[in-house]
């Protein structure tokens, strides 16, 4: 699997403004506006209310890119989001690919029928986060913390952004985290899972690994490689993996480590 990181300059717009600003991602509305000096310090005294009013507003974050003819051989490209802050939609080549809704995860989209050799662009367009917990609001009340933005609870969104009784409220939009291209064939291995069948002197290992499958209809072979704390080695291509005598680990004061 190739990794190719999409983070550095892009650029950012107040939509229905006509100029744009350049911005470092991982980045934020905030964080552009502080560095090209169009934003006061928002934890000086009642600046907090002014950076509350931008938020009012959408934001579009756009870059180009560029691949070669070798990258788009591969069976599946994917679009990897670590951290979109929060209501997002993202374009690829002017494309719509998907809608964001969640700040606490990491969103993957499959694009390689988007891109094209030389040239690509990428937009996010974040749209306002007070706008939406009012209008969620007015159709659900919720209730929360009286210091903060009335109906916050119906974003997945850092709730503390909104205002708590420690601090302002900032309720801040952007690619907070990495933003990635992954070109992935055949197979992608997710995570394994190791079960463990302990008896007298002994351990069975079984591994359940987790995969995506990408242009194949084939079964993927796993080896994995056990290496115990005096440096012996064992292997297993799959099947379970008994351990004679293994070396285990104790809490602080029952034995060795």
């Amino acid at each position: 699997m190739e990794q190719v990181l999409l983070n550095g300059t892009w650029e950012m717009q107040e939509v229905g403004q006509n100029t744009w600003i350049p911005a470092q991602i991982p980045g934020s509305v905030y964080s552009v506006l502080l560095a090209a000096g169009q934003m006061e310090d928002p934890f000086y005294r009642a600046n907090e209310e002014s950076a509350l009013a931008r938020m009012e507003k959408d934001y579009l974050f756009r870059r180009t890119f560029t691949l070669s003819p070798a990258q788009l051989e591969h069976q599946a490209v994917l679009l990897r989001c670590e951290g979109l802050d929060t209501l997002a939609d993202l374009f690829i080549n002017g494309h719509k690919i998907a809608h964001t809704d969640n700040m606490h995860r990491t969103w993957e989209f499959e694009i390689r029928s988007l891109l094209r050799s030389g040239d690509n662009e990428i937009s996010i367009l974040f749209s306002s986060p007070t706008k939406f917990i009012r209008e969620e609001n007015s159709k659900i009340p919720v209730d929360g913390s009286h210091e903060s933005s009335v109906g916050f609870p119906h974003l997945r969104k850092a709730h503390c952004m909104f205002g708590w009784d420690w601090g302002p409220r900032l309720p801040d939009a952007g690619i907070w985290r990495d933003i990635s291209l992954l070109f992935i064939d055949s197979f992608r291995l997710e995570s394994v899972r190791i079960s463990q069948a302990h008896e007298e002197n002994a351990v069975t290992l079984c591994f359940h690994p987790e995969y995506q499958r990408f242009g194949t209809e084939e079964q993927p072979k796993f080896r994995y490689t056990l290496t115990a704390p005096d440096g012996q080695v064992f292997s297993s291509s799959g099947e379970p993996l008994r351990i004679e005598n293994p070396a285990l680990w104790w809490p602080n004061g029952y034995g060795a480590q």
